[in-house]
């Protein structure tokens, strides 16, 4: 039995590295796509992040009766939450802006580990968050929304078959 094989993909190679720290209030997302704008890093890799939060705020994979597919569904935790680790990909959306896909997991103080796809401006970094990003280069990663999935997925493309810095 054959299996056919379905992806978007592009060779990269790393650029930059960076290494830190997001210091307590900065948001667990934003906090990312700043330093990426510091560093001047139009796509990263999101190697690690690890730290804690002051509440956590992602959506995870809830059963639906009308779809097929099971959808997104928002989930909150309102109190300081360790997060355990997370990885992802900082890109951008079709307009030129951040679109940062981040997924990790968090723990309560029970021990319980939930984790998802984390809300940009909804996670507030307790006393750090530490990471470590790689810049890749030599592609464009944007999110944009996919038909097929009815979800909004990254596009990837290699840089010389886009118009520009960053173009989609």
């Amino acid at each position: 039995m054959t299996h056919e094989a379905r992806f978007n993909a592009a060779q990269a190679h790393p650029g930059k590295s960076v290494v830190g720290r997001l210091l307590p209030g900065s948001d667990l997302i934003h906090g990312l796509e700043e330093v990426c704008d510091q560093y001047d890093l139009d796509y990263a890799a999101i190697v690690f992040a690890y730290g804690s939060l002051s509440r956590a705020s992602f959506k995870i994979l809830q059963p639906t009766d009308i779809e097929d597919r099971p959808a997104l569904a928002p989930f909150d935790i309102a109190r300081r939450v360790e997060f355990l680790g997370g990885q992802g990909l900082v890109c951008k959306d079709d307009s030129g802006g951040r679109a940062t896909h981040l997924h990790g997991s968090v723990s309560d103080e029970e021990g319980v580990v939930r984790g998802g796809h984390f809300n940009p401006g909804e996670n507030p970094i307790y006393n750090n968050l530490d990471f470590y990003l790689v810049e890749l280069e030599g592609v464009t990663l944007t999110r944009v929304f996919d038909e097929e999935t009815a979800t909004i997925e990254m596009v990837v493309r290699p840089a010389d078959a886009t118009a520009g810095k960053g173009g989609s």
